[in-house]
């Protein structure tokens, strides 16, 4: 294992306030850097019972911090977070251009076009998502970060859906004999 990998796993985390390795061991790491290189035994020669349940106990108490902490850094990102962004909202109907980053093989990002539409609003699905159909009458459901008004509905002009063709009802796949039945 390399050095990187151990001293990630043994640095405190900033959030949490504990190191990965604790959190999964429930001791702190001793990495090969400590000058002393010998198995460090413990002097207090308590029971395995006795150790098991302070590990629990520790265990279970620095899941609970975490979670707490990892709940608290989460609500300060939010915070963050939305003291920039915009409140928007769109209704049914609603002419709308679709963003897509994907490339299609062979193409440069240099001639990409990443707005795709413009769509139709079909459904409020919620605060946030929304349901759309573009001019081929394909529909899909999209966060509203993906979505940037269209207002020019000259541009609406979907093409006309035709219903697929049915089938003939399918035969039963058992031979029947002389007389019609199976």
């Amino acid at each position: 294992m390399s050095f990187y990998l151990m001293s990630h796993r043994a640095t405190l985390h900033t959030t949490t306030g504990y190191s990965p390795f604790y959190l999964l061991h429930g001791r702190e790491m001793v990495l090969s850097s400590t000058k002393n290189l010998k198995a460090r035994l413990p002097k207090d020669n308590t029971d395995v019972d006795q150790r098991l349940e302070n590990l629990k106990s520790n265990l279970r108490l620095a899941y609970k911090l975490a979670a707490k902490a990892n709940t608290k850094s989460h609500l300060n990102n939010k915070r963050h977070y939305d003291r920039k962004a915009k409140p928007r909202e769109s209704e049914v109907q609603d002419l709308v251009y679709l963003y897509n980053p994907a490339l299609k093989p062979g193409l440069t990002r240099k001639f990409a076009k990443p707005w795709i539409g413009p769509c139709q609003i079909t459904k409020t699905i919620s605060e946030l998502n929304y349901a759309i159909v573009d001019l081929k009458g394909k529909g899909q459901v999209v966060h509203i970060n993906r979505l940037k008004k269209s207002f020019n509905p000259e541009l609406w002009n979907p093409k006309p859906r035709q219903k697929p063709e049915r089938n003939a009802p399918r035969r039963s796949a058992k031979p029947q004999n002389a007389n019609g039945n199976s």
